[in-house]
């Protein structure tokens, strides 16, 4: 049986970092690696108002633990995307954990635009969510004065997203993979505090604090082949994952994001290169309905 360094019973061993821990040291030596990450690349300003967006999920519970331990004045955001049981228990997820660490909880339901991601057919399921997400916290932050949104998105999303854009020749999308984005006319700024941390370094932690998520997934998930690529060669050559996302952000530092004409949505107001934004060409797809603006729901 492995011991931690106190010589209690380990729950984390590492060989990427030489070292096993047991529960009651691993959270602090996890809050130290997140807070030694936003130090670092600057991803956060501790004057800063953060909305924290949590999916129910063991990452998200993850973030909020350790934003919270670290003394930053945060909120947790939610969107009910209204699909099925997934959404339910996501739901109970994000209330449960909100009352754990005693964080004001934030909850916009989808269909109170008309319509749910269940609306929406498959091959368009994921670009759908994508969109309905970023709008929605984006302008969610905006017009209540956050400075910041931080995502949980861990290393293998950081590789994964990157492996993507290279192979689809969206080199410029790259830049937005840095750990931090700034604000940008309407745009908020986009924080990844979690951007050097592992899927089981996040699970490790919640499952020793027996912090509240939802072990359920997504319905519409892709089954990703190049997410088991990744942990195969993490296997083979341990330390990969977060070597590579360093590089990566080194790489995005130097890509610039082509240039494009603001407009403003003739519907929202928001941002769009377009008469009407994708958000609105959604919702007026799917909800059969020709809103006028948003105000009343946000």
């Amino acid at each position: 049986m492995m011991k931690c360094r106190c010589g209690r019973k380990a729950v984390f061993h590492s060989k990427v970092y030489r070292i096993t821990l047991c529960d009651e040291c691993y959270p602090k030596f996890y809050i130290n690696l997140v807070k030694r990450s936003i130090k670092r690349y600057g991803i956060l300003k501790s004057s800063e108002k953060v909305l924290v967006c949590v999916s129910g999920g063991k990452d998200s519970a993850a973030m909020a633990y350790a934003l919270n331990e670290l003394k930053y004045d945060i909120e947790l955001f939610h969107i009910d995307l209204g699909i099925g049981n997934y959404s339910k228990e996501s739901l109970r997820a994000v209330e449960e954990l909100s009352q754990t660490l005693d964080l004001k909880l934030n909850v916009v339901k989808l269909k109170e635009y008309g319509f749910t991601i269940d609306d929406v057919e498959r091959r368009k399921v994921c670009s759908a969510c994508g969109i309905v997400k970023r709008y929605i916290m984006n302008r969610f932050a905006r017009e209540r004065f956050f400075d910041v949104i931080a995502t949980a998105h861990t290393c293998e999303d950081i590789i994964l997203f990157f492996i993507k854009n290279m192979l689809s020749g969206n080199i410029e999308y790259i830049s937005k993979l840095k750990p931090r984005i700034e604000g940008l006319n309407k745009f908020v700024a986009k924080a990844k505090p979690l951007f050097e941390r592992t899927e089981n370094e996040n699970a490790t932690l919640v499952l020793t604090l027996n912090l509240p998520f939802t072990p359920v997934e997504c319905p519409h998930a892709p089954n990703d082949v190049w997410k088991e690529i990744i942990y195969e060669i993490e296997d083979r050559r341990r330390g990969f994952k977060q070597n590579f996302v360093r590089g990566i952000v080194k790489i995005a530092k130097e890509i610039k994001m082509e240039k494009w004409e603001f407009g403003h949505c003739k519907i929202c107001g928001e941002i769009s290169n377009s008469e009407v934004c994708s958000f609105c060409r959604i919702v007026e797809r799917y909800s059969g309905k020709n809103y006028k603006n948003y105000d009343s729901i946000l």
